[in-house]
């Protein structure tokens, strides 16, 4: 079936720059494409690449597209390459057919935490609404700061609450150990890429050595990359964000088949991506863990927050079809 397709890019200022272990971000950009097939049925998909975290660039995205022109067939929106994850997680989202979930499940959401000493200002504003699960954002600072932190942070926490620390693979080995030795003796839930994704050995030998459990999550930006990291015997959790990791069908078929230990996060994506990913994750069981989406307002643009995604999500936190609306926002 052939396509009319064209695209939009965008570039937003974030409402409140975010603080990671590869510094400050304070903008998001994107990609908005449009296909219509020959009845007039029209899709949107959201390209959300982040190329430090080891996507495709911007540039190479818009590179694809370009390369489609006016009208694509179907085959060569399957031929685009694996690597390019973003592009065709969108390209499978623009062909999907939009239908609003019937499942009246609600989900438990983990909600961000800033880096730093900033983090026990905003806890008990996170409990007071009701969240249940956090993420901290560590390696940013110095580690003997962090350190402390961490143990005010635990003394604020109820002992009925979770918390998940986040490096994105800034520890060395020896950081690595050392933070892993202060949280086996404390309510961790587990602990995120505590090295670079290519310290594989140390990855294995860490998840092997400390009863802390641990997640990938830089080391699985693509789909291919859990499966492969399936082979090599990982013991812990993958963190996926769909919008990066390819199209979302072959993730929910990789989990039912595998029974892989996953949890479902943000890639800081519009609530395009978000409503498309959202509404799988309620439509049947995925995962048993809370869904790393409480990122709060990220654009402080309803168009483009989407509804607000407190401690539980169901129906009522997936927009309505909000592709024709933000293609419209756009020049």
């Amino acid at each position: 079936m052939p396509y009319r397709f064209s695209f939009k890019k965008y570039r937003l200022p974030l409402r409140v720059p975010l603080r990671t272990a590869h510094g400050w971000w304070a903008e998001r950009e994107g990609l908005i494409l449009r296909l219509e097939d020959d009845q007039g049925t029209v899709g949107f998909g959201e390209i959300a690449p982040i190329p430090w975290f080891g996507t495709e660039t911007m540039v190479e995205a818009e590179e694809i597209l370009r390369q489609f022109g006016n009208m694509v067939p179907d085959e060569l929106l399957d031929k685009t390459p694996e690597r390019y994850g973003c592009v065709r997680f969108a390209l499978a989202q623009a062909r999907s057919v939009s239908s609003a979930t019937a499942s009246t499940s609600r989900l438990p959401v983990a909600a961000l935490l800033p880096a730093g000493r900033e983090v026990l200002r905003v806890l008990p504003e996170k409990l007071e609404v009701g969240f249940l699960a956090f993420k901290w954002k560590v390696g940013v600072g110095d580690a003997e700061d962090e350190l402390g932190i961490l143990d005010d942070l635990l003394a604020q926490i109820p002992a009925h609450t979770k918390l998940r620390l986040d490096a994105n693979g800034a520890w060395n080995r020896r950081d690595a150990a050392r933070w892993l030795t202060r949280c086996a003796d404390r309510p961790i839930e587990f602990v995120e890429q505590p090295v670079a994704p290519a310290e594989e050995d140390t990855l294995l030998g860490l998840a092997n050595d400390y009863p802390v459990k641990l997640a990938l999550d830089e080391s699985v930006v693509h789909l291919s990359d859990a499966r492969r990291w399936q082979g090599l015997g990982w013991p812990g959790i993958f963190v996926i964000k769909p919008a990066l990791a390819g199209p979302l069908h072959e993730v929910i078929d990789w989990i039912l088949k595998t029974k892989a230990d996953v949890v479902f996060s943000s890639a800081i994506e519009s609530t395009l991506a978000r409503s498309a990913i959202l509404s799988a994750v309620l439509d049947q069981p995925l995962s048993r863990r809370a869904l790393g989406f409480g990122v709060g307002e990220i654009f402080g643009d309803r168009r483009w927050d989407g509804p607000f995604i407190g401690p539980l999500i169901d129906n009522g936190c997936l927009a309505q079809t909000p592709g024709e609306e933000l293609w419209n926002a756009l020049n």
